[in-house]
């Protein structure tokens, strides 16, 4: 067996499609809690919450059932199990409650999301050292946190339609932890390139170097990362003038952006073993 037979096979066992689902949910999920810990005081009215809680809980139950019910995962997979405890918590994060068991019902919720998503790249990557494992799953998290903060920061442009009078420090923060969680998804994805790019190679033995892999990923950092840090900087422009509805707009098109990222990063995944 040659040396990148070798490397490909231990660094490119491709997951079966319901890990690789239940991973994506879990990462939309961790980034939609993760943006919602930004906005705890914003004037917004339960409904906010509750439209954003649920918005996290709807990939948290797919990650938690999905494994199960198609993946073959038994109800006590650890990492079914956390999923599960971080959907008890929407009752609260979701709810009218405020203050400290808001916060922590939210840290509850993203201690157990971010453990099932380990959890299943550890299953992902069973020969990663514990290294390995963490770059991989900061960059997966980075990626969930793009996805989710930009999202988030969308449906609260939105929010000033109907409260007016909301400030507008709110968006401007959350869009400050996105412009962060791009530039980290960036930096990590860098990290990832570096670290492993003697073993990123397709089923078919071709390297994420050559020309199909480096179109993927290309689009997949300029698309998904690059082009929404720029209009992220565009947004705190408008922001700086007050204007909300050229705020949200830009952010409408950043969302879409994101997702295709996003999606291309779980595409990469799929094709070379590790969160891109």
């Amino acid at each position: 067996m040659g040396r990148k037979e070798g490397l490909r096979q231990r660094y490119n066992p491709r997951m079966d499609w319901s890990d690789l689902g239940a991973q994506f949910c879990l990462q939309l999920g961790f980034g939609v809690l993760l943006a919602l810990a930004f906005v705890p005081k914003a004037p917004v009215g339960v409904l906010f919450y509750r439209v954003m809680g649920t918005t996290a809980l709807v990939p948290l139950a797919i990650a938690a059932l999905v494994p199960v019910t198609h993946g073959g995962r038994a109800w006590g997979d650890p990492a079914v199990l956390c999923a599960w405890a971080s959907i008890l918590a929407w009752p609260i994060y979701s709810g009218p409650v405020r203050g400290r068991r808001w916060a922590a019902a939210l840290g509850w919720a993203l201690a157990f999301c971010v453990a099932a998503l380990v959890l299943t790249l550890r299953r992902a990557l069973p020969e990663e050292s514990a290294a390995e494992l963490a770059l991989a799953s900061l960059s997966a998290l980075a990626t969930g946190a793009v996805a989710g903060s930009v999202g988030l920061a969308m449906v609260l442009g939105h929010w000033y339609l109907t409260v007016p009078n909301l400030s507008v420090k709110h968006l401007g923060r959350l869009n400050r932890v996105t412009m962060g969680s791009m530039a980290a998804s960036l930096l990590l994805l860098g990290l990832s390139l570096l670290f492993f790019q003697g073993q990123l190679y397709s089923e078919r033995g071709s390297s994420i170097f050559g020309p199909w892999g480096l179109f993927h990923l290309g689009t997949r950092a300029l698309v998904g990362l690059v082009l929404p840090l720029v209009f992220a900087f565009m947004t705190t422009g408008s922001l700086k003038y007050g204007n909300t509805r050229s705020a949200t707009g830009i952010l409408y098109a950043s969302t879409v952006l994101v997702l295709i990222g996003t999606a291309l990063s779980i595409n990469l995944q799929d094709s070379y073993g590790l969160p891109l």
